[in-house]
């Protein structure tokens, strides 16, 4: 903010110490720090203010990206699941049970004939 050094307080006190005089000098340095004592907390509580303002705009921010991308997830989701859905209901319209029965029937039948294969080999 200021840069006020050490020469600058001296010149700044002695100034002061001959305007004031001696006997109210130390009354008005003790004024003058408890309002620049107040004046630093105020600063520094409204730049406290600001920060944490600052912080929750981030915080809502990043929360709308991440509530946006699980709606994205989700749709992404429900059409992947509707396309699964869709190819299987295809695939049971395309295979019915008497296919699947006959395959049953076919696959009884050459495994019986190999068993029958295998026991006339072992005799």
């Amino acid at each position: 903010m200021f840069d006020i050094g050490f020469w600058e307080l001296s010149l700044i006190g002695i100034v002061g110490l001959l305007v004031i005089g001696p006997e109210r000098m130390p009354a008005v340095a003790r004024t003058v720090g408890k309002w620049v004592g107040r004046a630093n907390r105020f600063i520094s509580n409204v730049k406290d203010d600001i920060n944490k303002e600052l912080k929750d705009e981030d915080l809502k921010r990043i929360l709308e990206e991440q509530r946006a991308l699980a709606d994205e997830y989700k749709k992404a989701a429900n059409s992947f699941q509707s396309s699964v859905t869709s190819e299987t209901e295809s695939l049971r319209d395309k295979v019915s049970m008497d296919d699947l029965l006959e395959i049953d029937e076919s696959e009884a039948k050459k495994i019986s004939a190999k068993d029958k294969q295998g026991a006339s080999e072992n005799s």
